[in-house]
């Protein structure tokens, strides 16, 4: 039997995703303000009017603007503020993708949320005795749904269909859990 650290790291790694993308992108524009003030540096030293606006400015320029408009820097700190904010909880927390793990102790399995909402609708479409565009399904961190549309003018009953997708759900263990959940679209739809 295999090692089931290795199960869990395979699956944690499908299951989560990185956080390469936003590095990226701060790392990026980080390097165009760093480039910026060391052209604006060297167009200052050597005497040169400043692109944008000197650095050497910038104190001068901020001091007077505190006394002067204390509005725009309590805005402009609010907004440093919440950009720090995001990029923290960006860099904190694990990127989840759409997928949930089944508990299994001889093979790491992970099954997109996509496959299990296809699942599920075609275990409601069965019990609820109902055409393919009549069920949609989706599948979030812990919770399944199901929406179902009848025929208009027949009545559909609810619950052998909630029973049929919380059977089909027990069936597998996946991990996060799912709760299973039905609704039924008030409008109903003709020569279904």
């Amino acid at each position: 039997m295999s090692d089931p650290r290795v199960y869990a790291r395979i699956v944690r790694r499908e299951s989560n995703s990185s956080r390469s993308g936003s590095a990226i992108v701060v790392l990026l524009l980080l390097s165009v303000v760093v480039a910026w003030v060391g052209i604006e540096s060297v167009y200052a030293a050597l005497g040169r009017p400043a692109l944008l606006f000197s650095p050497v400015d910038v104190l001068p320029t901020l001091s007077t603007a505190l006394s002067d408009a204390p509005g725009v820097v309590i805005a402009a700190g609010a907004v440093s503020v919440l950009v720090g904010i995001v990029l923290l909880v960006l860099g904190l927390t694990a990127g989840r993708r759409g997928r949930h793990a089944i508990d299994d102790d001889r093979v790491a399995a992970v099954v997109d949320d996509r496959v299990i909402a296809s699942s599920l609708a075609r275990t409601a479409r069965v019990a609820g005795r109902l055409s393919s565009d009549q069920v949609d399904a989706w599948v979030s961190r812990r919770k399944a749904q199901v929406r179902l549309t009848p025929t208009s003018g027949v009545a559909l009953d609810e619950q052998p269909v909630l029973a049929a997708v919380r059977d089909e759900l027990a069936a597998t263990p996946y991990r996060p859990s799912l709760t299973a959940a039905t609704s039924v679209a008030t409008d109903g739809r003709l020569g279904s």
